[in-house]
């Protein structure tokens, strides 16, 4: 079995991959379905990176990297915003999500990005990959227009550097990913 990691800006709906992206994502998020991928560009635009993993050519797994500048207190820090991450029912519990996230990481690192940022439905999930649940209370724009401020359920931190998460409200400065 070789999985294959392809990376690109965004999935277009041309592209060699769209038809098995659609219906990943579908499968992984039914309340977006018949089409999670576009209604998810519509609500947070064009990822910095999009992560997939393919087994013999087949898309067996979905991350959306997205940078954005936040406010922590008082600072502007930019960070990473991890969002649809997917991986097949067929594939669940090998890694593959943490293979992501851990290439995900990487790419941040690069870019000199401090934290990584995640709303995960299972947290569990993401511990081995260095995430923490947040406490931090949180503005953002919530789907329906409205901005809130809230302590986020299942909004995960991972940090990338030696600078430590702060315990201060933070300012998504748009929607959650």
């Amino acid at each position: 079995m070789i999985i294959e990691l392809i990376t690109t800006r965004h999935i277009e709906d041309r592209s060699r991959f769209a038809a098995e992206v659609h219906d990943l994502l579908n499968a992984a998020f039914p309340e977006g379905a018949p089409n999670e991928l576009a209604g998810y560009y519509a609500r947070h635009g064009f990822p910095t990176a999009t992560l997939l993993l393919a087994e013999d050519r087949h898309v067996i797994g979905h991350l959306a990297i997205y940078e954005r500048e936040i406010g922590i207190g008082a600072e502007p820090v930019r960070v990473g915003l991890l969002g649809e991450i997917a991986v097949a029912a067929d594939r669940k519990r090998l890694g593959m999500a943490r293979r992501l996230v851990r290439c995900a990481h990487d790419h941040l690192q690069a870019r000199s990005i401090p934290f990584s940022i995640l709303f995960a439905f299972e947290p569990r999930v993401y511990a081995s990959s260095g995430y923490k649940l947040m406490q931090n209370e949180a503005r953002f724009l919530d789907a329906d227009g409205h901005w809130k401020t809230l302590v986020y359920r299942g909004s995960m931190v991972a940090e990338l550097s030696a600078r430590r998460w702060p315990n201060q409200p933070i300012d998504l400065c748009g929607t959650a990913v």
